[in-house]
């Protein structure tokens, strides 16, 4: 009879110690729990209490922890590319703005000769359109990125749109002195895309190494596996691989000047990034040889 008044006793023991050190270890808990709160400490939560249960609870506040770390990285980061996104557009819209009013004021002055203000207004109107461009760049940027804009998908002929763009460019490469390597398979190439969004990303890419390129150029289609990719090449000698890791975000420019003269808006690498994920594609970037890749695949029928 006594040692089984032994064993109850040391099995109360046994469980008062142990609702001891639980408790202890909540309140271990609980105040590293407040100095998270009140300190925003980022430190994990520490347990010295060998209980699956409590290291089951500080392994999901743990979680948590870091989840929360995470959003306000991303949340800062976020405000960090907002108030860089208001800093370029208040700076790429005063450029033009201010030039058309300083060339509106020398063709008021009226001390100029009429051939003056007709060369004036000339580049007033440039000036002008430059502006044009920029805001419905941005506004078909923000458009596209806003989660409610859909493409309608289908199966499109990529080598007849490619093709199209060539074509409409003809003059805007005979004008910059270049002659296009380009490189098209003979049999039509088909992905599942949208029509005018192809368009436009070809546009763009196109657009972008005929205002960039000092030399070579060559645009080549094939199909690798089971994608098409659309790859345009052009001398970039002052770009680093640095730079391509930013040139598809939104206002990018190598020239920290911002490119003054009014030919590029800075968004047209964006716009075809967005367009090409919209449609399940991808694109990228490289540099090699001191030319720079830039890479478009899409899904092909198959």
């Amino acid at each position: 009879m006594i040692w089984i008044i032994c064993i109850l006793l040391m099995i109360i023991i046994v469980l008062l110690i142990n609702n001891y050190s639980i408790k202890r270890e909540i309140r271990n808990i609980t105040i590293q729990l407040k100095d998270y709160n009140d300190l925003k400490s980022y430190k994990k939560i520490d347990v010295c209490l060998l209980n699956k249960d409590i290291e089951n609870l500080a392994y999901h506040i743990n979680n948590k922890i870091e989840m929360d770390i995470k959003g306000e990285i991303e949340q800062r980061h976020k405000e960090e590319e907002l108030k860089s996104l208001i800093a370029n557009i208040s700076h790429d819209l005063r450029t033009p703005l201010t030039s058309i009013i300083g060339y509106i004021q020398m063709i008021k002055s009226k001390k100029i000769s009429e051939e003056k203000q007709k060369e004036y207004l000339d580049i007033a109107e440039a000036r002008a359109k430059s502006l044009q461009n920029l805001l419905s760049d941005f506004f078909q940027l923000s458009v596209i990125e806003s989660l409610e804009y859909e493409l309608e998908i289908s199966y499109i002929n990529l080598n007849r749109i490619l093709c199209e763009v060539i074509t409409s460019m003809y003059y805007d490469f005979t004008e910059k002195n270049i002659t296009p390597d380009i490189r098209l398979p003979k049999e039509n190439i088909i992905v599942l895309g949208n029509d005018k969004a192809i368009q436009r990303v070809i546009e763009n890419l196109v657009g972008n190494i005929i205002k960039h390129s000092k030399g070579d150029v060559c645009i080549n289609l094939e199909i690798d596996k089971n994608e098409a990719v659309l790859t345009t090449i052009n001398t970039a000698k002052d770009l680093t691989n640095n730079d391509v890791n930013y040139i598809f975000n939104r206002f990018y420019k190598k020239d920290k000047s911002r490119n003054c003269n009014g030919n590029s808006t800075g968004l047209g690498l964006a716009i075809a990034k967005d367009l090409i994920e919209k449609m399940s594609g991808s694109i990228s970037a490289k540099i090699y040889n001191k030319s720079l890749y830039i890479f478009c695949r899409w899904k092909i029928k198959t």
